[in-house]
């Protein structure tokens, strides 16, 4: 298995995962004393068959492991939420003592990369990705679609999964793990018919990180019928950013594309993608982003981006129908919130950052 696995989800001694694997890897030929016809010993190479342990299998093994540590041996426990809220400390009038910038987790996206094992485009992608980390060991969902509600991806170039967590910041104290369990829809109307994506799991070993600064990496992993990408980012000394937008004025259909980054990595989070399709607001005018929380290292920069147009029909008169590029930019807080506003022709939306420290 990765080098990576086996952060402090475990005990300290050798998991039977753990043994496993390397049974696997130590597997082949091998040489051993056989005693002859002669009465004597005589070294003679012997192949021992050995069956390679499927993902399934693998897999079923540390599911059964974290339900006997975690689970309190109640196997749904493996797949509910945390129940761990953003902004615990955006509104306190007196931060705990144990409130305080702590190294985060940013995630940026998850793609098949490629494929094998016969899969051709376009998929038809339903299943889970999520993360763990000692917070609460529970799911931090980043992509989570029933049968029912599958994501198509067409080709490599549009294969990024329409992420929509996670759902408060991933803590770095002790390794965080990521689960994988994806499969693709067959054309009939039985699961039977599904094929399993991917099924695996794999650690960051945040711990062994001792540079000064935040850093972003991509990890490949390959299983039998795809290779898929992760890009994330070991954020130093983050607070927490909740991004709340909310159409305050003017009327009109509007796409658009909403995104946030770290000024000290550079690099987008995608909030929400319309790909020129009508942006979802609710009664109350808040703008349904996909995703919503961030993490920024403290005094550092956030800065949020907004790339959006009216959509035919919608420009009032004399109102120009282009597209309308914004940036905010915010310094990061310890608490409270901080406020800016966006604008597309007459529609104005107000962006509301809540702040908040980690506990």
């Amino acid at each position: 298995m990765e080098a990576e696995l086996g952060g402090k989800i475990y005990s300290h001694k050798r998991s039977d995962l753990e043994k496993a694997a390397d049974e696997v890897v130590s597997s082949g030929d091998t040489k051993r004393p056989r005693e002859g016809n002669d009465g004597h010993h005589a070294m003679e190479m012997e192949e021992e068959v050995e069956e390679e342990m499927k993902p399934h299998e693998i897999f079923e093994i540390y599911r059964s492991e974290w339900i006997q540590s975690y689970g309190k041996n109640d196997a749904a426990a493996f797949y509910k939420p945390t129940e761990l809220p953003p902004m615990r400390c955006t509104d306190v009038a007196v931060l705990p003592a144990s409130a305080e910038p702590m190294d985060t987790m940013e995630i940026y996206f998850v793609k098949v990369a490629s494929l094998a094992g016969g899969l051709k485009w376009p998929l038809d992608v339903y299943g889970d990705v999520a993360i763990r980390d000692s917070q609460d060991w529970m799911r931090n969902y980043l992509f989570r679609r029933d049968r029912d509600n599958c994501q198509t991806l067409t080709s490599p170039q549009d294969s990024l999964l329409e992420l929509t967590g996670p759902s408060r910041a991933v803590i770095l104290l002790d390794e965080p793990i990521f689960e994988i369990d994806l499969k693709v829809k067959g054309k009939g109307s039985s699961s039977s018919e599904d094929k399993v994506l991917c099924l695996h799991y794999f650690g960051y070993n945040n711990i062994a990180y001792r540079g000064a600064g935040s850093y972003a990496r991509t990890k490949e992993v390959s299983s039998e019928s795809c290779a898929m990408s992760f890009r994330f980012a070991h954020v130093r000394r983050a607070v927490e950013a909740t991004i709340i937008a909310r159409v305050t004025s003017g009327s009109g259909r509007f796409a658009g594309r909403f995104t946030a980054r770290t000024a000290s990595i550079g690099e987008d989070v995608v909030l929400l993608d319309s790909r020129g399709q009508e942006v979802a607001v609710a009664e109350d005018g808040e703008v349904l982003l996909r995703r919503r929380v961030v993490v920024v290292e403290l005094l550092g920069e956030l800065v949020l981006g907004m790339e959006a147009a009216l959509l035919d029909g919608c420009a009032a008169e004399g109102e120009s129908p282009g597209v309308s590029n914004w940036k905010l930019h915010f310094t990061a807080w310890s608490a409270l919130r901080s406020l800016g506003f966006f604008a597309i022709g007459s529609v104005r939306i107000q962006i509301l950052v809540n702040w908040s420290m980690l506990t």
